[in-house]
């Protein structure tokens, strides 16, 4: 059974590559990227994966290349995505529709039960980027549990495992993944398939999301 620690140097780069443009999407919407998914060059890495990991359901990968094909411009898929971002993760009239931090989906929580946005899980991995000498610095005003926050550190913790061959970082990795990402994901995952039904690109990502969550948390060294 394929794993992280047992992955080739191409599969590396493409998982690595894969985690920094689900990092990049939860970001929100660029002109640059809207120009590589009317392409339809963004999910390279994302299809170089398919023969160590399985993505549900199957053909989620084939829904994500169609959704390029009705539009004609770069500047339409960017209004787009644009709009579904802000109803979504920024605000609407009722709040937030689907916060992008951890602390709000907390144990016995919900987005609309007022959960703290610098909650226990932001506090957390302020320690965890601090325990590897690192620093968020004045690059994002957003909480250390935003979800891209979150998946570059998922990305530091793959890449300087691979590269420095240090098992201690990918047995973090796979912790990191099971333990505290994938949870709080899924419900932030039922959360994006309850309320949208203009826009389907952010559940399709978010599913891949939780397919890459799960192979590495379910990662052996055996």
């Amino acid at each position: 059974m394929d794993s992280i620690y047992s992955l080739d140097k191409m599969n590396q780069a493409a998982l690595l590559e894969g985690v920094a443009l689900l990092s990049q999407f939860y970001w929100g919407p660029a002109v640059d990227g809207s120009r590589d998914l009317l392409r339809g060059t963004y999910l390279k890495p994302l299809e170089a994966l398919t023969p160590v990991m399985r993505y549900e359901p199957p053909g989620i990968l084939d829904e994500l290349k169609a959704i390029n094909t009705s539009f004609t411009s770069e500047d339409e898929i960017f209004q787009y995505l644009e709009q579904a971002y802000v109803r979504l993760f920024i605000n609407t009239r009722d709040g937030i529709t689907a916060p992008l931090y951890a602390s709000c989906y907390m144990p016995g929580g919900a987005p609309e039960d007022d959960s703290p946005l610098m909650g226990p899980p932001a506090v957390l991995i302020k320690e965890r980027f601090e325990s590897k000498g690192l620093s968020l610095g004045d690059h994002t005003r957003e909480p250390p549990d935003h979800l891209s926050i979150e998946l570059e550190y998922l990305y530091f913790l793959l890449e300087r495992g691979w590269s420095t061959d240090d098992a201690t970082l990918m047995d973090e990795a796979v912790t990191f993944s099971a333990e505290i990402m994938l949870p709080w994901i899924l419900k932030f995952q039922q959360r994006l398939v309850a309320v949208e039904t203009e826009c389907r690109f952010y559940q399709l990502i978010t599913a891949i999301l939780c397919a890459i969550l799960r192979f590495i948390g379910a990662s052996s060294q055996r």
